[in-house]
């Protein structure tokens, strides 16, 4: 976003609020971010900093809470989960987006509260400390943005529907309102509306699709923005970092031990047919002169057939090269999976030998 798109957003915030019949929020709190992470956390913070001031003795009883469970909370079960979180968000990811989501976070719930004697430093260091208590305080307040969040340009197909009927068939309806979200759709990133601020984010630096406008990309993150946080995702599918960014680390118990049915077909394309068959053990359930059928069990999802099959052009040193390729679950017999690579039946499929 430029200054003028944040203008822009601007002036589109206060007549969404207007257009909902609330008083919209002065211009200081309306706070531009430059991740929706940052949003998402900013905007829970600013929240509940703003229901504590309206409620000061109820804030009381609340800290008292938060002082018991730290106490009472098993210290190394937290560690243990404090490691478990680490590893899956990567060590190196962690390290270099912390510290401009640390300052972008304070400085967006400063502007969004304009709350003084406050130790926001104190409540925005519950990320680096990992008390159970704060932590857990970290986490709902974050969870709560749930009910203020609004995607923007990431819900691009909401607008999209009614602005065919306002630039493409030109309905001659009163869009004065709906342009104020049309614009916010365009012009910035998701945001958090609350009666007393709107946290808006930028928009991403860097957004990928395959050749079916999914998201998309085999060796970075499809969608980053300027603070270094990011999503992954193989043609759709949303997958962690490491699996785009380390595929040499994935293994054989980590395909098997996969609960999500999409990215563990995801793995088992990146990790190879071929190389699954061989490192898992897959027993042969079918042979015959076209090739070797396996199949593999997974839970949660259809068996695993694979059907190997021999090259008939010999390699340059007279070796034969061989080939693993993914069939439907309920063939049988090796002679119908080659079949059916080749789109025919098994009783249609006569292949010519070669003398």
């Amino acid at each position: 976003m430029d200054e003028a798109d944040r203008e822009a957003m601007r002036v589109a915030v206060r007549g969404l609020y207007e257009a909902a019949g609330l008083t919209p929020p002065p211009s200081e709190r309306i706070v531009f971010v430059p991740s929706p992470f940052v949003a998402r956390f900013a905007g829970g913070f600013a929240a509940a900093l703003w229901w504590m001031r309206a409620h000061p003795s109820r804030q009381a009883t609340e800290q008292a809470t938060d002082q018991a469970t730290v106490q009472a909370t098993d210290q190394a079960t937290w560690q243990a989960t404090d490691q478990a979180t680490r590893q899956a968000t990567e060590q190196a990811t962690w390290q270099a987006t912390w510290q401009a989501t640390r300052q972008a976070t304070w400085q967006a719930t400063r502007q969004a509260t304009d709350i003084t004697g406050v130790n926001i430093d104190g409540l925005l260091d519950i990320a680096g400390g990992f008390a159970p208590g704060r932590a857990r305080f970290l986490m709902e307040c974050t969870a709560s943005c749930g009910s203020m969040w609004n995607g923007g340009n990431q819900w691009a197909g909401w607008p999209a529907f009614i602005s065919f009927f306002r630039h493409v068939a030109e309905l001659p309806l009163d869009y004065s309102k709906w342009q104020h979200y049309e614009t916010a759709a365009i012009r910035g990133g998701p945001r958090v509306m609350h009666p007393e601020f709107c946290i808006v984010s930028d928009r991403p630096e860097r957004l990928l699709v395959d050749d079916q406008h999914r998201p998309h990309c085999e060796d970075g993150p499809f969608c980053a923005w300027r603070d270094g946080s990011a999503l992954w995702a193989i043609h759709g599918v949303r997958v962690p970092a490491w699996l785009v960014m380390d595929p040499a680390r994935l293994t054989v118990a980590d395909i098997l031990g996969e609960q999500n049915a999409e990215v563990r077909r995801v793995m088992l394309d990146r990790y190879g047919f071929d190389r699954f068959v061989t490192d898992s053990g897959a027993l042969p359930v079918h042979a015959d002169e076209t090739g070797t059928l396996y199949r593999t069990e997974l839970d949660g999802d259809e068996p695993l057939v694979v059907v190997r099959v021999r090259n008939s052009t010999p390699e340059s040193d007279g070796s034969s090269k061989f080939y693993s390729l993914r069939v439907p679950a309920d063939i049988t017999t090796a002679r119908a999976a080659v079949a059916w690579t080749f789109g025919q039946t098994e009783p249609s499929y006569r292949p010519v030998v070669e003398t």
